[in-house]
């Protein structure tokens, strides 16, 4: 295999130069820069080893990355051996001069290192046109499923790929549907990526032996390659790409690079978009702010076993209210409601409109302290407040119950209060997730 500077153009016109200069051509393996002279194509013919030095001729040859590089033959004044049609050739070889060796070697090896730098050069500049071809087109991506669409598209088509997969942030694209036996494919190389967070190229879907057992894998694209997703270490997707041969792993490796912080991008600006952090009419914060904020209090309490408590809120005859009075007034109430609940949070608590006349808080803490931040709300709705609310209670002692099980209970005990009259609180507490409910 040639060498990655022999193949760039700086060494082509510094070695056709050199040749140019001694007047004899230089070779490295198949390529050649000048004319071979008639003897060299005579001796390529007659010997297995047709750069060897003999007696009469001389060549300098220098090794450089494993690859040998030979200029000449030049012709030297001593006996030599050649049948007569390769005497005759060698009378027109030119003269062999002392300084020519140093000349060669040296022209050789300064010729390598400018087609190394070049080599990295160009390939520098091919990679930033690829990126900078993929940044302009996911570039007008307003969300991630239109960034993975367009990753797919860009990675199928660049790399002349037969198919591609990409699944980040629970969502995901692909170019064509696939066999049982694809899907088959797929889940084992995925299960491979997942579990190294590295790149793994399967180069014969028929004979690797990571796919042994899977069925009709004839009819499958030769290659199969799995690529992880990584965003600041943590893994939040992965790609597969199909082809009949090993696609070009680096480039697209850069790409996919790309597309990460992209997504990551998006990601984030989908969340902001989607869930702004304050109710706008009341000023609370909304109900997906307080899910997020609600499990780091959880997991925060469980740790170390601490009590906490749920409170559902909801105010008495506010539809009727709303329909009779108008929306403005009902504005008013939840405005006045909402202010009522926001003094009356403990420190380190979370209050929330969680949807319409309804309200919830998380509060760390026992039962007894939450059933009294409840009768102070409650009270100071009914004193300057038209309407009343009715309040209900979850506490678990311990912080073992889920999120959903404490919302779920205290929703229960809201409506409990509701069927015994309204403008009450009722409270239900359990020491442990392992045993019962208690009603109080």
């Amino acid at each position: 295999m040639l060498p990655t500077f022999v193949k760039t153009d700086i060494w082509r016109e510094l070695m056709e130069s050199l040749a140019a200069k001694l007047k004899v051509p230089i070779v490295c393996e198949q390529a050649v820069f000048g004319k071979l002279s008639f003897f060299q194509e005579l001796r390529n013919r007659k010997t297995d080893a047709p750069y060897s030095q003999a007696p009469g001729i001389r060549y300098v040859s220098v090794e450089v990355d494993g690859a040998k590089i030979h200029a000449g033959p030049f012709r030297i004044d001593e006996t030599h051996t050649f049948d007569e049609e390769l005497a005759d050739a060698r009378e027109k070889l030119p003269t062999w001069k002392e300084n020519y060796a140093e000349l060669a070697e040296m022209s050789v090896k300064q010729a390598a290192i400018s087609g190394r730098f070049a080599h990295t050069l160009n390939d520098a500049l091919n990679r930033s046109k690829l990126l900078l071809e993929f940044s302009q087109a996911i570039g007008h991506s307003q969300d991630a499923e239109k960034a993975l669409f367009t990753a797919v598209q860009f990675l199928a088509y660049k790399f002349k790929l037969n198919n591609v997969f990409i699944s980040a942030y629970g969502k995901y694209a692909r170019h064509f549907d696939l066999s049982e036996a694809g899907k088959a494919v797929e889940q084992r190389i995925v299960a491979q990526v997942k579990g190294t967070k590295t790149t793994c190229t399967i180069q014969n879907v028929l004979t690797d032996f990571l796919l042994d057992g899977i069925k009709d894998r004839e009819k499958l694209h030769k290659c199969a390659t799995g690529f992880p997703l990584v965003f600041n270490r943590e893994l939040i997707g992965y790609v597969m790409v199909y082809s009949e041969q090993t696609p070009p792993i680096e480039d697209i490796s850069e790409v996919l690079y790309e597309l990460t912080r992209a997504l990551s991008r998006l990601s984030q600006y989908e969340k902001v978009h989607e869930s702004a952090v304050t109710d706008a009419l009341t000023g609370l914060s909304n109900r997906s702010e307080l899910v997020k904020r609600f499990d780091d209090v959880l997991t925060k309490l469980a740790k170390t076993q601490q009590p906490i408590s749920v409170m559902m809120l909801d105010i008495d005859n506010f539809k009727k209210y709303n329909d009779t009075q108008g929306h403005p007034e009902g504005d008013r109430v939840l405005r006045a409601v909402a202010e009522i609940i926001k003094n009356a949070t403990p420190k380190e608590s979370i209050s929330c409109r969680y949807g319409g006349e309804e309200f919830m808080m998380v509060i760390p803490a026992n039962q007894q302290n939450t059933k009294e931040v409840a009768e102070k709300i409650r009270t100071e709705i009914e004193k300057t407040c038209p309407l009343t609310i009715s309040i209900g209670i979850m506490t678990c002692m311990n912080s073992s119950l889920s999120r959903e099980t404490l919302v779920r209970e205290a929703d229960r005990a809201l409506y409990r209060a509701k069927e015994l009259g309204k403008n009450k609180v009722i409270a239900y507490f359990t020491i442990d997730k392992a045993l019962g409910i208690i009603d109080v």
